[in-house]
């Protein structure tokens, strides 16, 4: 082969298909030998070729290629030969087992049939076991759900339609329980009942569906839930349970009124999981609590909370919550402050009787846990068994945990079985689970309700041992709500319920116990021991004008309690015929018996069975009922023609409504016969002992009284201690020194005392939460004293945290004398050499405990009771040793005028303010500050075998009148004073109104009345009496028309006579329209507003309403003195308008007598006109006549008559025409007609010797307010006498 030979075969057309085409298994190895040579050229290659030509490349690359090929073919070809042989031997192969395969198939399709109709076979098989196995478990089922409900059928029917009707009663119960949770909460439990049956009156008006006689309790809290909050220490008496629902049920904040702290305590229990903050309003840190507790979502207390609360807490108190972003926040002040919704709020006050404002109840849900008298008897029930029988109060707590337990299991179940009920879908019978737990249910529900039922007999046997011991718990409550009451009589008699229940546990402890000792036995020694411990401990920090008024109200309470005193017969002893009209009842038939004696034995006989004739007695035995009148002690005496008819307590009355002197008494007695004439014994301070029952965390109140001061005897205390005592008197700026000395006595275990802490009263708040914050690092010796006047903004926690003393000065001349001798010493009896200094010295003690002691007679003593004491007795002394020294250097005697006037116008009558008091207490000065005294027989009272006078013998020892002193008698005869021995009956009488008027101030409001009507329905009925008897309106017109038939204007009389007929007609007018107010109020018409509400109380308890007295201006005892006086006014007036000037007036019956008397000196001046009298320069002149209003034929010629008026301290002797002592038992005598007129000062002829300046006052009150003026009237003896009785002239005796 060569290039030329090649070139032609490249070059034909047919080449390219020659290579494609060539028969590559035709190559030969002799053809690839050949090849060989080129092959193995190292230029036979791709890229060598190409450098030749592109086609060359192309051939180089399939020759090789082709070689490639031959080389493999060489293995492969005949393997390929062997796989055509095998495919053939396949093939044939193939064909048999298609051929097989063809009859297989066949087979097989008969097998599949065949398997299909098993297939069916057995699944129908299945299909019917399975619904025989469903079956059987649906009969199963059906078993287990016929046992599980049997007995159910009756009871569900029945809730099936309970629910029903309470789905249909669902709105009214609603909005009775939402309108109980609004707005009963400030109240007590009987007027809640009360509103909750109006609530309930108004849904059955307006045709709402409603549940009678819904129980809010259980609608809205379940057995379960009351068993927790149980636990967590909230009574269990509805009240207590009412109010827990609307603490957790209210959607606004509560506020508690919580004076006994147990609202606070559940608070504190319930609470104390969720991270509880209790803050006040006056710490210092306040804000930053508020604000942690929003931010963190805890629960909040502000306890001690006032009636005001700070501004700053509105936005929270209203809820103002705002979103900001995902947050939410309240805006305080000028400050965002993060709020989360966990965040709780609850306000506790300890005031027992706040007046929030109506701004404040729409902010908060006020709420009343003041503890009721039941919910505190079961309370003390249980500590009484604590101590008593402890195994059975354990056991009854624990069943009551268990039965709470159970409840809680059995509620449960019951709603774990009914949630399944509705829940479950499709057959019942299918649903397993819910079959096991309906079997479950019925078990355990089984095994809860025996375990209740077990329970609740055990509850029962639990109970009838425990209800052995409920007297003393009884008796413990009745004496917890007289401490109580104490505290409305005054502010400083607080006591908390944890000091009541440490006297309370004291006293189980201390009583008398033996191991075999009758339970009966045992219960009677608790309740004695009790009653005259608690009796000790109140007494102890009372005045002494209260102790007899606890002592009485125990009594009373303890025999109301028992079913032996009724209501009907507490009143009238109380009020007696205080509400009866004079004009309305029948006419006295005793002429000497007084008119108030006579209506108090008409409310009598109509109060006491027994006495239902005693006013047909007075006509058939009056002269026997006279002698038991006229007796010095009634009291001891058989009562005429009913003593054996008569128990203690109607006897008692008959006193009170007869002889109202002697009620006291009579009190003691009936006190002393029924719980004990221990409890009638004084009993003397024992501070040592009340000391050591005090701690470093229980201060020691000492409450001021006029005259007492405690710092002597407690320094004396602290010296026989070898105790350091540290005082400071408080006052402005002294709160710095008075914390430096509690810091220092608590380290140091010094005694601190703060005086007059009535002026430092925000300190006290400080102090109070100084001894909250004590931790056991104080010194347990140290000793808080604090002294202090009574004042209504003293802290509440302090005083219930603290031990209240009194220690009032002894009364009576020698408890005087011997006062002022203790203060005296010898040093000063030797001051002076001069003999008269010791008379001098023992005549101004004397007169300085008679002026001190004749203040006990109220204004037949002084108009004025003024505080005279040590200090002054002190710089008159002080001024007596240095006159005694001057006039003895001087050589000069004695200077009675200086003395007196230094003694009773400077030292002593710098206190006193009224002209009368003035006149009076010179009196004493002229008669025992002067020469006299220094003779051998003077004597400052001398009666009988009882002498008052200036000590002889050793008189320069000073033990020598300390002797006299002590022989001196303990009861004081008024004539000592001055006064007549009736002063000492008026004494008395005004010792009964005091103490009664206190008792009847702390009743119970909502008392019910005698015959059972409520208090609103004896007040309606009153209401409804006085308005009939008010007098009709006095028209302008007439009355200008009837003053001009009478002389017209020109007159002065008749210009007073206008303005008298103005001034009743006011009161006519305020009286029918608080009438009209209060009827309608009674009926809810219109609102009840706080006057309308005090007039009711006031004529409920016989009183003037405050609004009448003030428009008015006449002050009466009872309402039914003053309603006849108002009737008598308008009498008087009207006879005078239609029949002209009466012979006689009564003054009494004039708004202003003083401007009447002015009037008629008018008219006297202007008869006297051509004689130039003017009416500046005369005086008023008297004449007392000796007739009697009804005598008198005509008026005078000049001036006017006058009647009505009444003697109070003597009697005027008509026949001897002058003053006279009074009749005994008669505190005022009728002065007959006084014809007044008026003549020129200067000539007026009166003997100064022979006349006694009386000044007339409105009423028996003395005061410059009821100042009408003075008369001079007629006496044989010297003025100076009837000035030392107190005389005086009264419009009123009342």
């Amino acid at each position: 082969a060569s290039w030329s030979f090649a070139l032609p075969m490249m070059g034909k057309s047919t080449f390219l298909d020659d290579i494609l085409n060539f028969d590559r298994d035709a190559i030969n190895d002799e053809t690839i030998d050949l090849l060989y040579p080129y092959l193995s050229a190292d230029d036979f290659t791709y890229e060598d070729a190409k450098k030749a030509s592109g086609n060359v490349a192309g051939l180089c690359t399939w020759i090789r290629a082709m070689d490639m090929y031959t080389t493999i073919a060489k293995v492969v070809k005949p393997k390929m030969e062997q796989l055509r042989v095998a495919e053939g031997k396949l093939k044939v192969a193939n064909n048999k087992l298609a051929k097989a395969q063809g009859e297989l198939d066949g087979v097989q399709n008969e097998l599949h049939s065949m398997q299909q109709q098993f297939d069916n076979a057995m699944m129908e098989k299945q299909k019917i076991q399975e619904d025989a196995d469903a079956t059987q478990k649906r009969m199963d089922s059906a078993n287990k759900l016929i046992n599980g409900l049997s007995g159910e059928r009756e009871r569900w029917n029945k809730l099936y339609e309970d629910f029903a009707n309470e789905i249909r009663r669902l709105t009214g119960d609603v909005a009775l329980s939402c309108a109980f949770i609004e707005y009963v909460g400030p109240f007590n439990a009987e007027f809640r009942e009360t509103l909750l049956q109006r609530f309930y009156d108004d849904c059955q008006a307006r045709k709402i569906p409603v549940t009678n006689n819904l129980s809010v309790t259980k609608f809205m809290a379940d057995e379960s839930t009351v068993g927790d909050w149980a636990l967590e220490g909230l009574p269990s008496d509805e009240l207590s349970v009412q109010n827990g629902i609307m603490v957790t049920r209210s959607s606004k904040w509560p506020l508690l009124i919580d004076p006994q702290g147990q609202g606070l305590q559940w608070l504190k229990n319930r609470e104390e999981v969720n991270g509880l903050k209790v803050t006040q309003l006056i710490e210092k840190k306040f804000r930053n609590h508020l604000e942690d507790a929003m931010m963190m979502g805890t629960p909040l207390i502000i306890e001690n909370v006032e009636e005001e609360l700070d501004p700053i807490i509105d936005p929270v108190l209203d809820k103002q919550v705002q979103k900001k972003g995902k947050a939410l926040v309240i805006v305080l002040a000028d400050k965002e402050v993060e709020y989360t919704s966990t965040f709780k709020l609850f306000l506790t006050s300890k005031l027992a009787n706040p007046h929030f404002s109506p701004e404040l109840c729409a902010q908060l849900t006020v709420i009343n846990f003041t503890v009721t008298i039941g919910g505190l008897e079961q309370q003390l029930l249980a500590r009484t068994l604590q101590h008593e029988r402890a195994e059975l109060e354990e056991q009854r707590q624990k069943l009551v945990e268990d039965v709470n337990s159970n409840q809680k299991i059995l509620k449960q179940l019951e709603d774990d079985l009914l949630f399944r009920l509705a829940n479950s879908t499709g057959n019942l019978l299918d649903d397993t689970e819910l079959m096991d737990v309906l079997n479950n249910t019925k078990t355990t529900s089984a095994e809860v309700k025996e375990k209740l039922a077990n329970a609740a007999d055990t509850d029962k046997r639990i109970n009838v041992a425990r209800e052995e011991y409920r007297p003393v718990a009884t008796r413990g409550s009745l004496l917890y709500f007289l401490v109580t009451d104490m505290a409305n009589i005054n502010p400083m008699y607080q006591t908390s319920l944890v000091q009541f229940l440490a006297l309370f546990d004291y006293s189980i402890i201390n009583s008398e116990k033996s191991a075999n000792m009758l339970a009966s036995k045992r219960i009677a020694s608790i309740i004695e021991y009790m009653t005259f411990y608690v009796t000790s401990y109140v007494q102890r920090g009372l005045f002494e004008s209260h102790r007899l008024v606890w002592v009485l109200m125990l009594t009373m309470k303890i025999e109301s309690t028992a079913d032996r005193l009724s209501d009907a017969y507490i009143q009238c002893l109380l009020k007696a015929g205080g509400a009866l009209d004079a004009k309305s009842e029948r006419e006295k038939t005793a002429s000497w018996l007084p008119d108030a004696s006579w209506l108090n034995l008409i409310q009598l006989s109509r109060t006491v069975l027994a006495l239902r004739d005693v006013c047909d007695s007075f006509s058939r035995n009056e002269q026997v009922w006279k002698a038991w009148y006229d007796e010095d002690a009634p009291e001891l005496g058989k009562v005429p023609e009913y003593e054996d008819r008569l128990e203690r307590f109607e006897k008692l009355l008959v006193v009170r409504c007869l002889r109202e002197d002697r009620t006291l008494l009579s009190v003691s007695s009936y006190i002393s016969d029924t719980i004990g004439q221990r409890y009638m014994d004084s009993r003397p301070l024992d501070l040592r002992a009340t000391e050591e029952e005090a701690s470093a965390r229980c201060p020691l109140i000492a409450l001021l009284s006029q005259g007492a001061d405690p710092t002597g005897i407690i320094m004396e205390l602290a010296k026989r201690k070898k105790k350091q005592v540290q005082s400071i008197s408080m006052g402005q700026g002294q709160e710095p020194a008075a914390r430096k000395l509690i810091a220092n006595g608590t380290a140091q275990g010094s005694w601190v005392m703060l005086q007059n802490c009535h002026l430092g009263l925000k300190f006290m708040v400080e102090v109070e939460q100084t001894i909250l914050r004590m931790d056991d690092s104080v010194n347990p010796a140290f000793r808080l004293w604090i002294t202090s006047e009574p004042h209504l903004k003293f802290p509440i926690g302090l005083l219930q945290l603290s031990i209240k003393i009194t220690n009032e000065a002894p009364s009576g001349v020698r408890a005087g004398l011997k006062a002022s001798y203790a203060w005296l010493n010898q040093d000063v009896l030797d001051a002076v050499s001069q003999p008269q200094w010791k008379s001098m010295l023992f005549a101004l003690c004397f007169m300085h405990t008679i002026v001190q002691e004749r203040r006990k007679f109220g204004p037949l003593g002084f108009n004025v009771p003024y505080e005279f004491n040590q200090s002054d007795l002190s710089a008159s002394v002080q001024f007596m040793q240095n006159h005694l020294n001057d006039v003895e250097t001087k050589k000069r005697p004695v200077d009675w005028i200086v003395v007196n006037y230094m003694v009773c116008e400077v030292q002593y009558g710098g206190r006193i303010t009224d002209d009368w008091d003035r006149r009076l207490f010179n009196t004493y000065g002229f008669a025992w500050l002067t020469s006299r005294i220094l003779q051998p027989a003077f004597s400052f009272y001398e009666s009988g075998n009882l002498r008052y006078a200036i000590p002889t013998g050793n008189t320069n020892d000073i033990e020598t009148f300390r002797r006299y002193i002590e022989s001196l008698p303990q009861i004081d005869n008024p004539e000592i004073f001055g006064l007549h021995t009736n002063a000492d009956l008026a004494y008395r009488t005004m010792q009964t109104k005091r103490v009664l008027e206190t008792i009847l101030n702390v009743q119970p409001k909502e008392s019910a009345g005698s015959g059972g009507l409520t208090r609103e329905e004896i007040v309606l009925k009153q209401a409804e009496d006085l308005q009939a008897k008010l007098p009709s309106d006095y028209k302008r017109d007439e009355v200008n028309a009837q003053i001009k038939s009478i002389g017209g204007m020109s007159r002065p009389l008749n210009i007073c006579l206008s303005q008298e007929v103005d001034r009743l007609q006011k009161v006519i007018t305020a009286v029918r329209k608080m009438l009209i107010n209060l009827k309608l109020a009674i009926a809810g018409t219109i609102v009840m507003s706080a006057e309308l509400s005090q007039m009711l109380d006031a004529l409920f308890m016989a009183r003037v309403p405050a609004f009448w007295e003030k428009v008015s201006q006449l002050v009466m005892p009872n309402i039914g003195l003053w309603w006849v006086n108002i009737l008598q006014r308008n009498e008087q007036l009207s006879t005078w308008l239609q029949n002209n000037r009466p012979f006689a007036f009564w003054l009494t019956g004039f708004f202003n007598p003083q401007g009447f008397l002015t009037a008629n000196r008018q008219e006297v001046c202007r008869r006297h006109a051509k004689e130039n009298w003017a009416l500046d320069d005369m005086v008023d002149a008297s004449e007392v006549l000796k007739y009697e209003k009804d005598e008198l034929k005509r008026g005078p010629e000049e001036g006017i008559y006058i009647y009505g008026l009444f003697l109070d301290g003597c009697k005027w002797d008509k026949g001897r025409d002058r003053l006279v002592d009074s009749d005994p038992k008669v505190l005022y005598a009728e002065l007959p007609v006084i014809h007044i007129s008026a003549v020129l000062a200067v000539n007026k002829r009166n003997n100064p010797s022979e006349t006694y300046a009386c000044p007339l006052y409105k009423n028996p009150k003395r005061t410059g307010l009821n100042f009408v003026t003075s008369i001079d009237l007629r006496t044989e003896e010297h003025f100076n006498k009837w000035i030392l009785r107190g005389v005086c002239l009264l419009c009123s005796k009342d």
